[in-house]
């Protein structure tokens, strides 16, 4: 058995000794370990990196320099072209391409189909030769396509596109895997052989109105409307949205931009804000867009669109506080007075020992009958010389000029502007325009509302371009008829903003040849619009002088008869004949005479009055007598039931009632 002695153990070193060998070896093994993770981390995905890539139009063997596709073809027609795929990295790129229909992005921008939706339009008439291709650095690839239209396309714009992408992965914020899809694309745009009709709508308009705290502080009008393309062309549009206040003035939307390329089928929704709208109890949003061209598009030459949405625009701050001061008014005035009737009471008890009945603090006396038949005789006298002279004490003006009616041909739900022949004189600020004709009342119908003349664009003549808040159609369903035939004037009458004075009108003339259809011009061969005479001469008779000039005049007589002259001078008789309902002009030409039924229904005065009837009524304001008369009715109601309310208390006592106060 072997034994072994222990080892002698040998003395070590100090603590002290230790400490300063290890601290630095110890450092040296921790850097040693967070060092080797670092140096053989896996690099980051290639999926995460984005890659520069594009694509272009090219010919057969290299790119060229169009910006984008664009053809004109026929239904059943086919072409070969090419696409160029651009890698601008330094590594080889694989991407996928195809083509896709175009759509409208939310703002009017110009998008394409998600790449899992399948086209159905000009993107399924593109095929590619190629779904996928692999593009070397600083390089790009030809990939040939062909475009077969079908035989039954319809005409008019059709537009596509084709696009390269590249699927890749990354994370978002909160370490979830999300799928990166980038894309590139070039336009297409098609345009089939056959009738373009370029035409925009203005739907659903919706306004609404946010006040402020302020009393005498202003808010703010919110108008939301859907802008669609009904025809069949591209088209762009510039538009403006203007709040209009009851009693005049108008505030300008901001922030609204034009819209380049609005494809066809397509719509927006557009959304405007006002500020600085005044709360004018009742206010007007108005829509106006004018449609216009896109890149190598059709000039639509269409009448600029004009919607508009009432709104109620109530300043209620200021209602409270004028209702407060009213009541605190009404609170104090109350207080006192029942202090000075116990004063009275108690001074009246000291004298004698009745109780003093209550003395009313205002006395009205029953008038005798014959100062009430008096009162109200007189009453109907000024009533009845009001409603006899105000339509004629309005300052009456001599047509200034004619107004052109665009466009010149159409239907009855045609939108309709109106451009004057000349500026309205001073010192008009203001205009509005009625619409006379078999059907409309003898006075004509307001069918633009009083508006400042800088609300609407100037014309190439010098004057303005008014266009017509509805259709035809739409005026004459609101007048509660069906069939419009006939001439019908279209007057756009010069005024202040206040006040039944006019100082010029505008007046043109459509004729009806069926129900649906007009033109501007006469089907019996007159002018659209006849030239005033500047200065008319008052006759008692008409002259009969004959003139050569083939050209159709309009001449009024104070006759049933029409004069069988052939070609009479034109002249003004003593007497105006409009107002008798008669709805009759006569119309001399050379060779014959003709009779138009309903063409100037009750304006026969057409010449000396503009064609807009009696003068100085509410209507001519443009006022709404509907929002007016609710006033009126809400302040009798209101002065009623005070005069109750004071009654029941004593505040108002009428002698010989049979009523006492209190009861």
């Amino acid at each position: 058995m072997t034994s072994t002695a222990p080892a002698r153990r040998r003395p070590g070193p100090s603590a002290a000794a230790v400490v300063p060998v290890a601290l630095p070896a110890l450092l040296v093994l921790l850097l040693a370990l967070f060092a080797v993770p670092a140096a053989h981390a896996a690099p980051a995905p290639a999926e995460d990196r984005k890659s520069t890539f594009g694509v272009q139009p090219a010919g057969p063997r290299e790119p060229d320099a169009r910006a984008h596709f664009s053809y004109g073809v026929t239904g059943g027609a086919g072409l070969r072209d090419q696409i160029a795929v651009w890698n601008y990295g330094d590594e080889p790129l694989t991407v996928a391409v195809y083509a896709s229909d175009a759509v409208n992005t939310a703002d009017g921008g110009f998008d394409l189909l998600p790449g899992g939706q399948a086209p159905k339009d000009a993107g399924s008439w593109i095929k590619l030769e190629k779904d996928t291709v692999t593009v070397p650095p600083k390089a790009n690839v030809i990939v040939p396509f062909t475009l077969a239209v079908p035989r039954d396309a319809t005409p008019g714009d059709h537009t596509a596109g084709i696009v390269a992408t590249l699927a890749g992965g990354g994370q978002d914020a909160q370490g979830n895997k999300v799928r990166l899809d980038q894309r590139v694309g070039t336009r297409v745009y098609l345009r089939l052989a056959g009738e373009l009709t370029p035409r925009l709508a203005v739907e659903d308009v919706k306004a609404s109105y946010a006040g402020t705290s302020n009393p005498f502080g202003t808010g703010s009008a919110t108008v939301t409307y859907t802008l669609r393309n009904t025809g069949n062309v591209r088209l762009g549009a510039r538009q403006a949205v203007r709040i209009n206040g009851m009693f005049g003035g108008s505030v300008t939307a901001g922030g609204l931009k034009d819209l380049g390329d609005l494809l066809p089928g397509s719509s927006l929704t557009i959304t405007a804000k006002a500020d600085g709208v005044r709360p004018t109890l009742r206010s007007s949003a108005v829509v106006s867009v004018q449609a216009v061209a896109t890149r190598e598009g059709v000039d639509p030459r269409l009448p600029s669109l004009t919607r508009s949405a009432s709104l109620w625009t109530v300043p209620w701050t200021l209602l409270a506080l004028v209702l407060a001061i009213t009541a605190c008014g009404l609170w104090l005035w109350r207080r006192r007075r029942l202090a000075r009737a116990v004063a009275t009471a108690s001074a009246r008890r000291r004298t004698t020992p009745e109780i003093a009945k209550k003395e009313p603090i205002v006395h009205f006396t029953r008038p005798s009958r014959r100062d009430a038949a008096g009162a109200a005789v007189l009453v109907a006298a000024v009533v009845t010389l009001a409603a006899t002279a105000l339509p004629g004490a309005a300052a009456q003006a001599a047509p200034t000029g004619t107004a052109v009616i665009n466009p010149a041909t159409g239907s009855d739900t045609t939108s309709v502007d109106l451009a004057t022949s000349a500026a309205c004189p001073a010192p008009a600020t203001n205009v509005l325009v009625k619409v006379t004709g078999k059907g409309f009342p003898a006075e004509g119908k307001n069918v633009v509302g009083n508006s400042p003349i800088s609300t609407y664009g100037q014309a190439p003549s010098g004057g303005i371009v008014v266009p017509l808040t509805m259709t035809m159609r739409d005026y004459a369903n609101e007048a509660g008829f069906t069939t419009l035939e006939g001439r019908y004037d279209l007057t756009v009458v010069c005024r202040k903003a206040f006040g039944s004075d006019t100082y010029g009108d505008f007046t043109g003339s459509m004729w009806f040849t069926s129900n649906t259809e007009y033109r501007t011009t006469d089907p019996g061969g007159g002018q659209p619009t006849p030239t005033p005479t500047p200065k008319p001469t008052p006759t008692a008779t008409q002259t009969s002088t004959p003139s050569a000039t083939p050209t159709p005049t309009t001449t009024t007589t104070s006759t049933p008869d029409p004069s069988a002259t052939p070609t009479p001078t034109p002249t003004t008789t003593a007497t105006a004949t409009g107002g008798t309902g008669l709805g009759l002009s006569t119309n001399v030409t050379t060779g014959g005479t003709g009779t138009t039924a309903g063409g100037t229904a009750g304006t026969a005065g057409s010449s000396a009055t503009g064609g807009s009837g009696p003068r100085g009524g509410l209507a001519n304001t443009g006022t709404d007598a509907v929002t007016l008369a609710l006033i009126a009715a809400g302040l009798v109601l209101t002065g009623g039931s005070a005069v109750w309310w004071a009654r029941r208390r004593g505040l108002l006592s009428f002698p010989g009632a049979s009523r006492t106060p209190g009861n």
